[in-house]
């Protein structure tokens, strides 16, 4: 059924066994040694080597920075001292071990690069021209025509380096905004040297770069180059892409990885979930159709039956898959031997890209609690079986069910309702979100496959767990809407955005949310698609504060599309027969009434049986929302956790 992803393929002299290719992601595992900072280390080794064990043909390592300032933190790789190349050589002799084969992308964070984070000298970012970042606005200053000589021999030096390390394939990364990049866009390149002015111009510096590797390294070492398809806000078209792409194939360039946008185009550079499958396809298959190396390419690529049709139909020659890799680094194993219902599917949150900003600032996936955590948290044989009952079929108790399961003990899911999935079934509802409720499907199937038995409509009550005579009892209870001290809190029109979403109730046409984070802004979102009149009360000065950037501009300009209403620094302090009377800056005001008032301001965790398995002396663990409500990745992990110490 997929033919043609498991088809070897030959980009110039590199061979690969199939046709799947690790998108290059920022990890932050880079570590401290010595007095050497910006190397692999033990987190990194293992992060790679899972997705080399799981199939992936082509791991395209992270961006690493060939001069010192080009790093913008702490725990971005380099490969410009022997410290780092030795690191390199530890990932590539770990994955060469599965059959994988790996390229590096080398860079530098140019305009980028807050480069206060790594240093506390006086030094600005350095780019094409003196424009800074949209995204991080640092001072920038324009590069002296010495200092790209320089850099281009830097860059040179590195590429030797990567060969040193083992690496098969080095990638130019002129992508994402950064520094390289930042010549070949007039949106950032307005110089009026020989290096800016003209496309001609613009394309001097990676035409220079890619002779000079060349002379160095020959002919035959596969050199990819990384671009954007288009910069859609103002920059590059496709159309001067093309002319680009022509002219790098030209220059002795073997493979174009492509990709969209840059950090002025946040949202189409960390695509979300407001962002469908394939999105940037038909930009990538218009370039292909004018060179004639081979096309590497993807964007929200989750789906197998979308991987292997873009290949059947000819629009890439090599699927790249980016968070796909990070929510189940077994994606390829899963698909080629037939468990295709146990892939966790990426549900585009971009958590995993923020997470470099937070400390720790290595990457965590909503959906994979191992991810950057393989070296140490690894599923192993129990040393004794028991017979394990887990109470609550949301995301962390089937977290549980499965690592309990996968080490060997024997283990039961009850669940009072009818469906699995807690919370989560809500969070799928909003629009673009349908991709969320995938994480329930895939544990499910997962949960089943490792053989646990999950039992539908069965209240936990005390008698029924005493009964059971588990070894252990792991409660996953989950959470329930969280209802404010409000006078006229009682108010017949009030009710939970949870109930809503889950379509246990309907509201009328005149409505307030009480709330404007995440639940209460996706569900205003949601129900002004039915034609509603949305106004928002909020507490603190901003809306929707706890959502990642990607997600939040996306869904602030839906908002403001549907000309929602939104009262920030406002605190609801009475509810009157429809009124609400809210406080702002002193002043209590009162509106006229709502047909209907939704609850948003949050959960608080249901865990009634606790006290009750204590009195009985029956062994127990409290996880997820039960215990406090979190993120998904919070709750998955608890769950794994739990198993763990069992």
């Amino acid at each position: 059924m997929f033919d043609k992803l498991f088809e070897p393929i030959k980009i110039g002299s590199l061979e690969l066994k199939n046709r799947i290719a690790m998108a290059p992601m920022a990890t932050g595992t880079s570590e401290t040694l010595d007095t050497i900072t910006h190397v692999p280390g033990e987190r990194t080794i293992a992060y790679y080597e899972a997705r080399a064990k799981g199939g992936c043909g082509l791991l395209m390592t992270e961006f690493v920075s060939f001069q010192p300032m080009g790093l913008s933190g702490p725990h971005l790789g380099e490969i410009f001292t022997e410290e780092a190349v030795e690191g390199w050589k530890k990932v590539t002799d770990a994955c060469h071990k599965y059959g994988a084969k790996l390229s590096v992308e080398i860079g530098h964070k140019g305009r980028t690069n807050n480069w206060s984070k790594v240093t506390t000298g006086e030094e600005r970012t350095v780019s094409a021209s003196a424009q800074p970042c949209h995204i991080i606005q640092g001072a920038t200053r324009e590069i002296t025509v010495d200092e790209i000589h320089q850099c281009q021999k830097d860059y040179v030096l590195c590429v030797k380096n990567a060969i040193q390390a083992g690496f098969d394939a080095v990638e130019l990364h002129f992508a994402n905004g950064y520094f390289l990049s930042s010549f070949i866009s007039g949106r950032t390149n307005n110089r009026v040297d020989e290096y800016g002015g003209t496309l001609e111009n613009r394309l001097r510096m990676p035409l220079e770069l890619i002779r000079m590797i060349r002379e160095e390294i020959g002919d035959d070492y596969p050199l990819f180059l990384r671009m954007g398809t288009s910069e859609p806000r103002g920059g590059r078209s496709v159309e001067e892409t093309k002319l680009m792409a022509k002219a790098f194939e030209k220059a002795g360039i073997t493979a174009l990885d492509l990709n969209v946008g840059s950090y002025t185009e946040w949202d189409y550079e960390f695509p979300s979930y407001y962002l469908t499958n394939g999105f940037n396809i038909n930009e990538v298959e218009a370039i292909r159709k004018v060179i004639n190396i081979p096309v590497i390419a993807g964007g929200r690529i989750t789906e197998p039956r979308l991987a292997e049709t873009l290949l059947e139909d000819d629009r890439v020659d090599i699927v790249q898959l980016g968070r796909a890799l990070l929510a189940d680094p077994e994606w390829c194993n899963k698909v080629q031997f037939g468990r295709v219902n146990e892939i966790r599917r990426c549900i585009g949150c971009t958590r995993c890209i923020e997470q470099l900003s937070i400390d720790p600032y290595y990457i965590k996936c909503s959906v994979n609690p191992f991810v950057c955590n393989e070296a140490t948290l690894t599923i192993t044989p129990a040393a004794k079986v028991k017979k394990l009952l887990v109470v609550g079929g949301g995301p962390a108790g089937l977290q549980a069910a499965v690592t309990a399961a996968k080490r060997g003990h024997t283990v039961t899911l009850v669940e009072k309702n009818a469906t699995l999935g807690g919370m989560v079934r809500a969070a799928a509802v909003p629009p673009m979100k349908w991709e969320t409720a995938s994480l329930i499907t895939s544990l499910t199937a997962e949960a089943k496959a490792a053989g646990v038995e999950i039992l539908l409509n069965t209240i936990a009550d005390i008698d029924f767990i005493k009964s059971f005579a588990a070894d252990e009892v792991i409660l996953a209870t989950g959470s329930k809407t969280l209802v404010p001290k409000i006078e006229g809190i009682n108010d017949h029109r009030i009710i939970s955005a949870v109930d809503l979403l889950n379509g246990d109730i309907w509201v009328g046409q005149n409505i307030a949310i009480l709330g404007g984070g995440m639940i209460g802004v996706e569900t205003a979102d949601y129900i002004t698609e039915y034609g509603k009149k949305v106004t928002i009360f909020e507490m603190t000065d901003q809306i929707a504060s706890d959502m990642w950037r990607a997600t939040k501009m996306n869904v602030l300009q839906r908002l403001k599309k549907h000309e929602i209403t939104m009262h920030t620094d406002s605190k609801v302090v009475a509810i009157d027969d429809g009124r609400i009377r809210y406080e702002q800056n002193g002043i209590v005001y009162s509106t006229e009434p709502f047909d209907t008032i939704i609850l948003a301001l949050g959960l608080q965790s249901v865990n009634t049986l606790q006290d009750t398995l204590a009195q009985e002396d029956i062994l127990y663990k409290t996880i997820g929302d039960a215990l406090h409500p979190a993120r998904l990745y919070e709750v998955l992990l608890q769950g794994v956790e739990a198993s763990l110490s069992i």
